[in-house]
C-alpha cells in the first residue's frame, strides 16, 4: 500500500499490481468491496451504457443535456486521453487527485484480502465519488461486455446499448449474437432499454421480453432525421421518440430544429431516448444549446498542429465498424470542405484487433499511410500493421506506406511531409491518440 500522501500515480501503479491479471471479468469481488463500503446505488437515477463502438459518446451526450438543464452528473467512462482523472467527471469537472486517493485508500482499506484489478478499483472508486457528491444523476460506461463487467453491480433504470459489432472476441465470443448476450447483461426487469442500431440481435430481443423490458429500437421507436436546406452548410435534424409521461405512459415527443453536433447522430438520437425516459422534465432549450456546443476529445476531433497548422483529425475508432464510421464522416468533411487536398493516415493499433478489417472499411479515405506502434505491451509492431496494409491491396512501391517506430515520430513525418490543404488523421487507438494529442491545439 503507498505511503500516506503519495502522489495519484503511486496509487495507480499499485492498483495495477494488486491482482495478477489485467483483466479478469467477474462481479464477485466488486460486489463484496462494495458492500464492505456501504456502496448500493451510487445515484437516484441511472444510466448504464453498454456498446461496442459509441458509449463514451453517448455518455458526454446525456452528460451535455443533463447538465444544461440543471442537474448535477456523475459520470464514469474509459479509458482515458490525457489523465486518469477523465474516468471520473462530476457535474462535468473531472475529479481531483485528492478525491481518488481518498477514494482508492477507502477501498483498499475494505477489500480486505480481495484481489481488485485496476479495472475494478477504478469503478468503486466512481461508485464511491459519486454517491459522496450526491449527484442526481450517475452515467456509467461499461468498460468490456457487460453481463461481468464491473459497473454492472449496480442495477440501471436505463439500459442503453449503443451498437454491437465483433470486437474483444477473445472475452465476449466470434459472433454478434455471442457478443449480444453480454451487452444484455446490463438489461433489468422491467426497466426500459434502448438499442441504438435498427437490427438489434436475436439475443436482445429475447432478453427483453424474458425481463419485461420495454424495448427502443433506432429507426422503429425513435429516429433521427437531418433536414436538408439548400445553402446551409451547417445543416438541421429533428428527433422523434417516446418520453416517460407524467403518468408514467409512453408519449410521442418530437424536436425538431436541432443544430448537427459533433459527434454521430445515431448515438445522440439513442442518448436522448435514454434521457426522455428518466422521470425528469427536459426542454427544447436544454437539448438545442447542449447539442450546440457538444465534442467529445478522440472522437473526429478537429485540431490543427501546434508547429505548423496542419489540420488534424483526431479519432479513436478500433475496429472495423467504427472506421466505417470514421470514413463516412471523412467523406462528409471533406465535401463541405472543398479546400481539402489529400488525407494522410498516422495509424498505430492493439494486437487483438482485426488489422485488415479496419484497413479496409478506411483504405478509400486515405492517400498515405504513416505507420507506427504505440508504447504499450499490447501493441501491434509496424512491421504486421505495414503487412496488414499490403494484404488490404496498399500499393507499398507508390510510397503510400510509410514506418516510423513511435506514433510520435510518424506523425511529426506526416505533419512535416504534407501541404497546408492536406488533412492529417490520427487513428487506430485510444492510446495513438493520447500519444500526440497534446502536440496540437485548438482550430
Amino acid at each position: 500500500m503507498p505511503a500516506i500522501d503519495s502522489s495519484l500515480e503511486s496509487w495507480l501503479q499499485y492498483i495495477s499490481s494488486v491482482h495478477p491479471r489485467e483483466i479478469e471479468l467477474g462481479l464477485g469481488r466488486t460486489q463484496r468491496v462494495a458492500a464492505s463500503l456501504g456502496l448500493g446505488k451510487p445515484a437516484p437515477l441511472v444510466v448504464t451504457v453498454a456498446g461496442t463502438n459509441g458509449k463514451g459518446s453517448c455518455v458526454a451526450t446525456m452528460e451535455a443535456i443533463l447538465q444544461q438543464a440543471g442537474f448535477k452528473t456523475g459520470c464514469y467512462t474509459s479509458p482515458h486521453i490525457h489523465v486518469f482523472n477523465e474516468r471520473i467527471r462530476i457535474n462535468a469537472h473531472n475529479v481531483t487527485d485528492e478525491a481518488l486517493i481518498a477514494a482508492f485508500e477507502a477501498i483498499d482499506g475494505a477489500r480486505n484480502q480481495e484481489t481488485l484489478s485496476y479495472f475494478e478499483f477504478a469503478t468503486l472508486a466512481a461508485l464511491y465519488l459519486l454517491h459522496n457528491d450526491n449527484v442526481d444523476v450517475a452515467l456509467l460506461e461499461v468498460g468490456l461486455g457487460g453481463r461481468l463487467d464491473a459497473v454492472n453491480i449496480v442495477d440501471a433504470d436505463v439500459a442503453l446499448i449503443s451498437s454491437i459489432g465483433i470486437d474483444h472476441t477473445d472475452w465476449l465470443g466470434n459472433d454478434i449474437e455471442s457478443i449480444a448476450v453480454e451487452k444484455a447483461g446490463i438489461m433489468r426487469a422491467a426497466s426500459p432499454t434502448v438499442f441504438g442500431g435498427e437490427h438489434p440481435p436475436h439475443a436482445v430481443v429475447k432478453r427483453a421480453r424474458e425481463l419485461d423490458s420495454p424495448l427502443l429500437v433506432s429507426g422503429v421507436d425513435f429516429r433521427a432525421e437531418e433536414d436538408v436546406v439548400e445553402g446551409d452548410i451547417d445543416g438541421a435534424w429533428r428527433w422523434s421518440g417516446q418520453s416517460r409521461g407524467q403518468q408514467g405512459e409512453p408519449e410521442a415527443v418530437i424536436y425538431s430544429g436541432l443544430p448537427i453536433p459533433g459527434l454521430l447522430l445515431s448515438n445522440v438520437a439513442a442518448s436522448l431516448q435514454a434521457i426522455e425516459l428518466l422521470p425528469l422534465t427536459i426542454g427544447v432549450e436544454s437539448v438545442t444549446t447542449a447539442l450546440a456546443k457538444l465534442a467529445l476529445t478522440g472522437r473526429f476531433e478537429r485540431r490543427k498542429n501546434s508547429s505548423n497548422g496542419r489540420t488534424v483529425i483526431f479519432d479513436v475508432a478500433h475496429n472495423p465498424a467504427a472506421m466505417g464510421q470514421l470514413a463516412i464522416r471523412l467523406q462528409r468533411y471533406k465535401a463541405h470542405n472543398s479546400q481539402a487536398r489529400r488525407t494522410v493516415a498516422v495509424l498505430a493499433m492493439m494486437a487483438d484487433k482485426d488489422a485488415i478489417g479496419m484497413i479496409t472499411a478506411l483504405e478509400y479515405c486515405v492517400d498515405i499511410w504513416y505507420i507506427a506502434q504505440v508504447d504499450e505491451a499490447r501493441s501491434m509492431a509496424a512491421d504486421e500493421v505495414a503487412q496488414a496494409l499490403k494484404d488490404a491491396g496498399v500499393a507499398s512501391d507508390q510510397g503510400r506506406i510509410l514506418q516510423f517506430d513511435s506514433v510520435e515520430s510518424a506523425y511529426k513525418a506526416a505533419c512535416d511531409q504534407t501541404e497546408a490543404e492536406d488533412t492529417v488523421l490520427v487513428t487506430g487507438s485510444f492510446f495513438t491518440v493520447a500519444a500526440v494529442h497534446g502536440l496540437t491545439e485548438q482550430i
